[in-house]
C-alpha cells in the first residue's frame, strides 16, 4: 500500500507541490555558526533549539537582494522571547549591525503554516534590501534556551513531491507533532483520495467479473 501511496503521489502532485527547504541547526560546538547555501528566491526555514547560548546562521549573498528574515515559535504555555540581530560580516574581522529585531516588537499572534497546517507563533521580522557580502543571523533570548525557527525568504519555491513532503515531515518532528496529522495536508490526503477511488474501481470490477461472465454464459445457451 505505501509504495502504491508514493507512486500516485509522484504521478500526480510533481507539478504543483510547493515547498520551503528545511534545515536543522545542530550544535555540536557552542557558539557555532551554521553555514547555509541559501537562494533568497525561495523560502528556507531553519529549526534549532537554544541550550544556555545564543544560536547563528551565515548565508552569502551576491548581489544586492531583498532580505526578509523572520523568527518563529512553538505554541505552549508562555509567550515566547526570541529576538535576533542581523550583521554583515566586514572583512578582515569585523561587523556591521543591520538591524535588531526585537521579541517585545512582535505580536506572538498563533498562524496556520499552509502547506504543513501546523501552528506556529509569529515573532519579530526584518525586511529591507541588503548589498551583496556574507551575513549572519543571531537568535537568543534573555535565559537562552527553547525552540525557534528562522524563516529567510517569503516565496515558495516548486519542489516537487518528493522534496516537500521531507519538509513537511522534519517539521512534525521538530514540533513533536504526530506524524498522523499529516493527512491533513494535500500530501496525504489526495493521494490517499485516489488510491480509495482505485480501489473502488478494483473492487467493483472484481464483483461484477463472475456475474457478467454467467450472463455471457446464459446468452450462449
Amino acid at each position: 500500500m505505501s509504495r502504491l501511496f508514493f507512486l500516485v503521489a509522484l504521478l500526480v502532485l510533481p507539478s504543483s507541490a510547493f515547498a520551503y527547504t528545511v534545515t536543522s541547526h545542530e550544535v555540536v560546538t557552542p557558539y557555532e555558526v551554521l553555514p547555509l547555501e541559501l537562494d533568497l528566491e525561495n523560502r528556507q526555514i531553519i529549526t534549532g533549539e537554544l541550550n544556555g547560548y545564543p544560536e547563528m546562521v551565515e548565508f552569502t549573498i551576491s548581489e544586492e537582494l531583498p532580505l526578509s528574515v523572520s523568527i518563529f515559535g512553538l505554541p505552549g504555555s508562555s509567550t515566547p522571547n526570541f529576538g535576533g540581530i542581523i550583521v554583515r560580516v566586514v572583512q578582515p574581522r569585523g561587523v556591521e549591525e543591520i538591524a535588531r529585531i526585537k521579541a517585545a516588537e512582535a505580536t506572538w499572534e498563533a498562524v496556520r503554516e499552509p502547506i504543513s497546517k501546523l501552528n506556529f507563533l509569529v515573532g519579530p521580522e526584518y525586511f529591507g534590501t541588503v548589498a551583496s557580502g556574507t551575513y549572519r543571523v543571531e537568535v537568543s533570548t534573555p535565559e537562552n534556551y527553547g525552540k525557534y525557527l528562522i524563516v529567510i525568504g517569503d516565496t515558495d519555491s516548486d519542489a516537487g513531491y518528493g522534496a516537500t513532503f521531507r519538509s513537511v515531515a522534519a517539521l512534525y518532528e521538530f514540533a513533536e507533532a504526530t506524524k498522523l496529522g499529516m493527512i491533513r495536508t494535500s500530501l496525504v490526503y489526495i493521494p490517499l483520495g485516489i488510491i480509495l477511488v482505485l480501489c473502488g474501481i478494483v473492487y467493483t470490477v472484481r464483483r461484477t467479473r463472475p456475474e457478467l461472465f454467467h450472463l455471457k454464459n446464459s446468452t450462449k445457451k
